[in-house]
């Protein structure tokens, strides 16, 4: 269902780009606008034209889909063998779900930097948390009564995250605001029921111009610096994050070795020690980047910082061309700073304390004290080579340094 729904919705938006192609004059009115030789009053008389062609061709279009893309691609897929057994509910949150995707990725489908959605069987089923589908509390347990003939108990587990206060702080005491849309997904043989919660904001004390630079690195994981004071602290041991990953790689390497000398069985049972692994280290990751994104939102906290300024490091290590450079992909092959950044984000936003990105452009070549480029010929050692500044010549830490420029930048990246 929702891969029809992304044919229909791509289909749609893609409509009138088709007509054009299919219309001989408009063809021809952009051949001859490629052309030099043709003047200035031809070229004006050209485009006049296809913007006629451009009115006639949308009137056309408005009359083969009238209605919304998002009704139209409904109506076009809701009599289909797929949906007859679908409920309403969840096919219309499923249209929802989809078509708020499809347009948020829009742009970056059209510059390359990301394929036409594929939605894959096991995919999460949507639903609302409304009328039919409602979680109740019968003492100390909680239930999903699930459109009126199911019903599902609620285990939390070992619960590190404590959803069971979140659950409690929903329907108990009224502090946090259940979404109404939910989800379950079935993983491993094992049900997951996947819901929003609105938390408010935590009023923090501030101080007006404050601000926090995060320099995120190898050798250290995240070092912070404020823009005007003393304050600076370094987040997480570097040297342990790259061994432990060391320790993935080489357990890959010797599980890869033993599947090609494995016989019989079946591919998924050669890979089923490798796939466990896998898991193993993605929540690892997962779980050093919530704890060092806790340490740096509780710093600004305490800092009483107004907000935080990190690099923009989008296109990190890529050529001109999108691929990654050879030099970098052992680097980016470790370094999750993505996800990273996305968890300092939503804690901050908890917090109460704005996120901003900058240019990440000489942040880290430059001296903090008298803005003039400088020597980091080695990885972690800043030298200024200004005469006059009162730095020159003495080292300092390369992160510390940047990080402080980080604080300091104006060049915002919106």
């Amino acid at each position: 269902m929702a891969n029809l729904l992304v044919c229909q919705l791509f289909g749609l938006d893609n409509l009138l780009s088709l007509m054009r192609l299919q219309n001989d004059e408009y063809v021809k009115c952009q051949s001859k606008l490629v052309s030099k030789s043709i003047s200035k009053e031809t070229q004006k008389d050209i485009k006049e034209r296809m913007k006629e062609i451009d009115k006639e061709l949308l009137a056309r279009k408005a009359e083969i889909a009238q209605k919304s893309p998002l009704t139209f691609a409904y109506r076009a897929i809701k009599d289909s063998h797929y949906a007859k057994d679908l409920p309403s509910d969840i096919f219309n949150t499923l249209k929802q779900d989809v078509f708020k995707h499809f347009n948020e990725t829009k742009k970056e489908q059209l510059r390359g930097e990301r394929s036409l959605a594929t939605y894959k069987r096991g995919i999460p089923i949507p639903f609302s948390l409304m009328k039919k589908n409602v979680i109740v509390s019968e003492g100390d347990n909680y239930y999903l009564t699930w459109f009126e003939e199911t019903r599902f108990k609620l285990n939390f587990g070992k619960d590190h995250s404590n959803n069971r206060a979140i659950i409690d702080n929903c329907l108990k005491t009224n502090k946090y605001k259940l979404g109404s849309a939910a989800k379950i997904q079935l993983k491993n043989k094992k049900l997951f029921l996947l819901v929003t919660v609105d938390i408010p904001e935590t009023k923090n004390t501030i101080i007006k111009g404050k601000v926090m630079g995060v320099d995120l690195g190898v050798v250290h994981p995240a070092y912070l610096a404020v823009n005007d004071g003393p304050e600076r602290s370094l987040i997480g041991d570097g040297d342990a994050f790259q061994k432990q990953r060391d320790v993935f790689r080489r357990r890959f390497k010797e599980l890869q070795r033993c599947q090609l000398t494995q016989g019989g069985h079946g591919r998924k049972h050669k890979t089923k020690a490798t796939e466990i692994l896998r898991g193993k280290e993605r929540n690892w990751v997962q779980t050093e980047n919530h704890r060092i994104s806790r340490e740096i939102v509780n710093l600004a906290i305490r800092w009483k910082v107004e907000s935080i300024q990190m690099e923009n490091l989008k296109g990190f290590g890529k050529n001109s061309e999108g691929e990654v450079e050879t030099k970098h992909k052992r680097l980016l092959g470790r370094w999750s700073y993505f996800e990273l950044q996305k968890n300092i984000e939503y804690k901050a936003q908890m917090a109460g304390i704005k996120v901003v990105y900058v240019n990440p452009a000489y942040t880290s070549q430059t001296c903090h004290v008298c803005g003039k480029k400088g020597d980091r010929t080695e990885r972690d050692t800043f030298i200024c080579l200004n005469t006059e500044c009162s730095c020159y010549g003495k080292p300092q830490d390369a992160d510390m340094n940047a990080a402080i420029n980080i604080a300091r930048s104006k060049n915002i990246v919106k």
